[in-house]
């Protein structure tokens, strides 16, 4: 039988080559590689529209369905759903995609730079494990951070924010409605008493609001004056008991490199670029003062700034979306409102609390649970801080974060 599978192989061999100089291609087969492409000439396809015409390769639904064996696979615009770090920003994760925040069959592997969690033994000191990584991976060691432990240390923080102005605030939270209703639920203004505004670490916040562009696609000038600004407002955050608080856990779980002070100026007010090449954002701008790009509200997720901009007639409130009362530290608000006529279909901020326990918790939440929502707790209500991360120029900012009911 040899003789013969050899003369086979030199006619396969020879179909092959015929087929290249006469200007043909082998056709594929797979997936692999190839997930989001339809080129009408492979012998199959593995777009998201090959369902419907039954061109799909024998392995669509495994290599491009599902997040299995490809948690952190790099983010390929075309794809029918994606596996990585981005997908939840973008709403486009795979139906299984939570097999990429477990541990369970994934302890010891390697690190894949855009998985959402990882199960190595690297992982407690970047702060970036799976929730149940302790649990599967006996994992363990100062570094590692539970929910349990956020939620007891923001409670924590949440006594120690001696500048929250919650049980002071009055609001009007009016008519309830959705993000997709156009109509005005709310004739009246959502902030209906605010007390006078003097602590220093708010007055020194309140200094910074009229340091940026509005639009995002205008570039920041980021003067001296203004850099010197964000120096003296987190030189005040800085000493604020809370912010002690935070840097002695942060340390002690190993999350730093550096100082807390050096790791917020970096991740929140470096600038980078939403918008083709221009440095026209950061996330304290988006985050704490809005940006608006195309008729759309960014970001704007600070109760102050929104208070100000009410009383100067630029933002209206149209109607609350969903909330969670605090008690005296306040209220979690998601609602819809316009600022500048842009339109803001769905927006959360924390009503009553002070700046440096806004920037404490997302901080918190950006570094030890990015990109997904991190369980907060303050006076015993339970809720959610959303941030995701931006990547730019090697480093990794903070692109927004939010409270979520």
């Amino acid at each position: 039988t040899r003789p013969r599978m050899k003369v086979l192989s030199i006619v396969i061999l020879a179909f092959v080559v015929a087929i290249i100089e006469a200007g043909g291609e082998i056709k594929s087969t797979s997936c692999d590689g190839r997930c989001g492409e339809n080129d009408g000439s492979s012998g199959c396809q593995c777009d998201a529209g090959c369902t419907d015409y039954g061109t799909c390769c024998s392995d669509y639904e495994e290599a491009c369905l599902r997040c299995e064996g490809r948690c952190g696979a790099d983010y390929v615009v075309i794809a029918p759903c994606q596996c990585n770090d981005e997908c939840s920003a973008h709403n486009n994760c795979c139906d299984d995609f939570d097999v990429c925040l477990t541990c369970e069959g994934r302890c010891g592997d390697e690190y894949v730079a855009n998985a959402p969690c990882h199960c190595n033994d690297a992982c407690p000191a970047h702060s970036n494990c799976c929730d149940d990584y302790d649990e599967l991976c006996d994992g363990g060691g100062t570094g590692t951070i539970t929910d349990d432990d956020i939620r007891a240390l923001t409670e924590e923080l949440s006594t120690l924010d001696s500048n929250n102005l919650g049980s002071e605030v009055v609001i009007d939270m009016q008519g309830q409605t959705t993000n997709s209703d156009h109509n005005d639920v709310a004739p009246n203004p959502l902030m209906s008493f605010v007390p006078e505004l003097t602590a220093e670490t708010i007055v020194l916040f309140e200094t910074l609001r009229d340091n940026y562009e509005r639009s995002e696609s205008v570039a920041e000038d980021n003067t001296e004056a203004e850099q010197g600004e964000v120096s003296v407002f987190l030189d005040a955050v800085m000493a604020t008991p809370l912010m002690v608080r935070l840097e002695e856990f942060m340390t002690e779980k190993q999350v730093l490199s550096g100082s807390l002070r050096e790791n917020i100026a970096e991740a929140w007010f470096t600038l980078y670029s939403r918008s083709g090449s221009t440095l026209g954002s950061t996330g304290f701008e988006h985050s704490f003062i809005g940006e608006v790009s195309g008729g759309s509200v960014g970001g704007f997720h600070n109760w102050i700034s929104y208070y100000r901009e009410e009383q100067a007639g630029n933002s209206d409130y149209k109607g609350y979306i969903e909330y969670a009362d605090l008690g005296d530290s306040g209220v979690v608000l998601t609602s819809r409102f316009t600022w500048y006529e842009a339109n803001k279909p769905i927006g959360g901020f924390i009503i009553g609390t002070s700046p440096e326990y806004d920037l404490a918790i997302f901080t918190l939440c950006f570094f030890t649970r990015p990109n997904r929502q991190c369980s907060v707790q303050t006076n015993g209500v339970q809720y959610f801080i959303q941030t995701y991360e931006m990547k730019y120029d090697g480093l990794t900012l903070v692109a927004s974060a939010y409270p979520v009911v």
